[in-house]
């Protein structure tokens, strides 16, 4: 497949001359920049499916967290509970360390096997793009499930043409956690120059669950977003960024778990800390059309600390992110084909360190010193033409490749190093320009984490089997540095359609999926758990132990799945649709893969007053019910999530806005596979911002 495909690009890429007279059905539909593609395709055309969260949506949302955020997305899963603190992100059943998340281009590496995913307040938010499939041909390691980019917001996206400064104020309130937010926003323009900067704030108690139950999670978060930018001249934008998060948590070390009475998951004072340092630069200037050149540094830095609450005991994990992307798209005209070349490079590197105050040497079990650094140089090439062979409509190629270099180091260990190239290839097939069929394969990696590779220190420890409490035995991590990287390759097959005319509405488009995963070398943390004979010998301690875990290279894997989403609009009513199902299998042993999520349904529809200044809608959420194989004991049953919601202007032209929404309104008792906690109850949720320009 990989030949064939590739061959094939190459022969059209080259060839373009010769298809120059075949005809070319123009279509006039506006051209969307996908930032986390680096392409200039509208998303309908794209090889590939995309999704975008707009402002307009996330003030229709007011979003408190990630499932809030991304749960309207085909094949987008946020697993881990509902403490924010807990939650994660999964894309078509690959998990955190196979989704690559981008802060304005900034990547957030941290990953922990039990806190979340990333830390930030979606209040400072303007938009999300999500790219599903694989994107290391782009993005490198830990993009084999697709990419995930957040996008704060600048003064820009406030101020109209004739506006120099502006203001925004907002609170908001939600009961089933009791949760007050606060936000202040100062925004301004003059001349080549603009600046924003944003302070927000969140204070919630226990969750209130649909089970009945309540969930430890005291929860509270400052953040903050401080932006300078600049036009230093046409077609040329400089732009500081420094986001800010300091949360304070009281919940059980594990943030996605349910327990938080006992030592095994006891109650902790957690404090989260993120920073994101980014300056941004780019340049199109008119003077210069063959320059279309970006360039971004960053730093983020990450640390989840822990103090339990019955004890002296204190864990810490921090992460530090440094890296630089640079790249330059050079515009083209070939006879009838127009197109774009790509070609950048990046280099970041991650450093970690963890701590243990209950260990003799201060090892955290999981949490190894260590660091890796990743070179990488990639290319993209865009074509865009007459279809060949005498067929009617236009053609769309899209071939790309990545070389990346990696290498780790620990103080315990030898540094290991390692290189991975990465293929993608689609094609878009438009006959007339309201449908289009497209093919899409893309080869992905990942390389072992320095968790993976150096993990030591204990695993998890248990009561002593003959003489219990407070004596314990311990399961203890043993590094691996002969891991080596993931690879999957994955075939999309997919059509656009759009039928607004046919219909005789404003847009009714579809846009649909279905994709094959095959992956090897799969790393999987194996947990040996034995206890040693001289357990049960006295003097119980010869010495007395609960196994080893490491992690392994393990067997190949298997995933497929369905997408769909569609947007329809009609004069004041819109509904957004998106659909998903998954399955998997373990090739080596035949089981059904864990990470897999229940054939879902999400709907989002909208109704508009315009003299009133009102719009009431609702979000409806189906999932179906969930079974593993009788030997892994797993179930869930399907549920079905009601939400309401509504956004009332009352004034004409003065900025303010009132939000209203009952969440789950039902109180639906569900939980998501492998949380192991039904998630959040019945809730009112009220919100009143105001927002003036000048």
């Amino acid at each position: 497949m990989r030949s064939c495909l590739l061959s094939t690009a190459a022969i059209l890429a080259l060839t373009p001359a010769a298809l120059a007279d075949a005809a070319n059905a123009e279509m006039e539909r506006e051209v969307i920049v996908v930032e986390a593609t680096q392409t200039h395709f509208d998303s309908f055309v794209y090889p590939g499916l995309t999704s975008t969260i707009d402002q307009e949506t996330l003030d229709l949302v007011q979003p408190v967290d990630l499932d809030d955020l991304l749960r309207g997305i085909a094949g987008v899963d946020v697993p881990g509970g509902p403490r924010r603190t807990g939650q994660t992100i999964s894309l078509r059943g690959q998990g955190r360390a196979n989704t690559t998340l981008l802060l304005d281009g900034a990547r957030q590496n941290f990953s922990s096997a039990h806190d979340g995913a990333i830390f930030l307040d979606p209040s400072l938010l303007v938009g999300v793009d999500t790219v599903r499939g694989p994107a290391s041909a782009l993005y490198g390691s830990g993009a084999s499930g697709g990419v995930v980019a957040f996008r704060s917001a600048n003064a820009l996206d406030f101020l109209g043409e004739d506006d120099s400064w502006g203001f925004e104020i907002g609170a908001g309130y939600r009961s089933v956690d009791e949760e007050e937010r606060g936000l202040v926003t100062l925004f301004g323009a003059d001349g080549r120059f603009d600046y924003l900067a944003s302070l927000t704030s969140r204070a919630s108690g226990d969750i209130a669950l649909g089970s009945g139950d309540d969930l430890p999670a005291d929860d509270r978060s400052i953040s903050s977003l401080v932006k300078l930018g600049a036009e230093v001249s046409d077609g040329v934008r400089a732009e500081l960024s420094w986001q800010t998060f300091s949360g304070e948590a009281v919940e059980p070390n594990n943030g996605q778990g349910v327990s938080g009475v006992n030592a095994f998951n006891a109650l902790v004072d957690k404090e989260i800390e993120n920073d994101t340092l980014t300056f941004s630069f780019d340049a199109n200037p008119a003077s210069l059309p063959w320059l279309d050149a970006s360039l971004t540094l960053y730093r983020t830095e990450n640390s989840v600390s822990e103090d339990e609450t019955g004890s002296a005991r204190q864990l810490r994990r921090d992460l530090e992110t440094t890296g630089i992307r640079a790249q330059q798209r050079f515009g083209f005209t070939l006879d009838a084909w127009t197109g774009g070349l790509t070609v950048g490079g990046e280099y970041f590197e991650d450093k970690q360190d963890g701590l243990d105050t209950a260990t003799s040497d201060g090892v955290r079990g999981g949490a190894p010193d260590a660091s890796s650094e990743f070179t990488a140089v990639y290319a993209q090439l865009e074509l865009d033409g007459p279809a060949p062979l005498g067929l009617p409509g236009r053609v769309i190629i899209l071939p790309g490749v990545r070389f990346d270099e990696f290498k780790t180091r620990s103080p315990s260990e030898a540094a290991t190093s390692n290189d991975a190239t990465s293929a993608r290839f689609g094609l878009t097939y438009a006959p007339v320009d309201s449908f289009n069929m497209y093919i899409n394969w893309g080869e992905a990696f990942r390389a072992p984490s320095i968790n993976e590779l150096y993990m030591d220190g204990t695993h998890f420890s248990l009561p002593h089997i003959v003489l219990g409490a407070p004596v314990f035995i311990s399961n203890e991590f043993i590094a691996n540095p002969d891991l080596t990287p993931e690879f999957t390759e994955t075939l999309e097959i997919g059509f656009s359609l759009d039928l607004a005319d046919r219909a005789g509405v404003d847009e009714l488009t579809l846009r649909t999926a279905w994709f094959e995963t095959e992956a090897e070398d799969l790393i999987d943390l194996s947990v040996d758990f034995a206890f040693d004979a001289t357990c049960f010998v006295p003097p119980f301690f010869a010495p007395c132990s609960a196994g080893t875990s490491s992690s392994r290279n393990v067997g190949q894997a298997e995933l497929s799945g369905f997408e769909a989403q569609m947007q329809f609009a009609n004069g004041p009513f819109s509904l957004d649709a998106s659909v998903s199902t998954l399955d998997g299998e373990d090739k080596t042993t035949g089981a059904a893969l864990g990470s897999l999520t229940p054939a879902r349904l999400f709907l989002d529809g909208r109704y508009r007053f315009d003299a009133q200044r009102l719009i009431l809608g609702s979000r409806i959420e189906w999932a179906g019910k969930y079974d593993q194989p009788a030997e892994t004991a797993e179930h869930r049953d399907g549920y079905t999530v009601v939400d309401l919601y509504a956004r009332w202007q009352p004034l004409v032209d003065n900025g303010l806005t009132l939000n209203a929404g009952i969440e789950n309104a039902f109180d639906e008792d569900y939980e998501r596979v492998f949380a192991g906690v039904s998630e959040a109850g019945r809730s009112l949720r009220l919100d009143v911002s105001w927002r003036r320009t000048f």
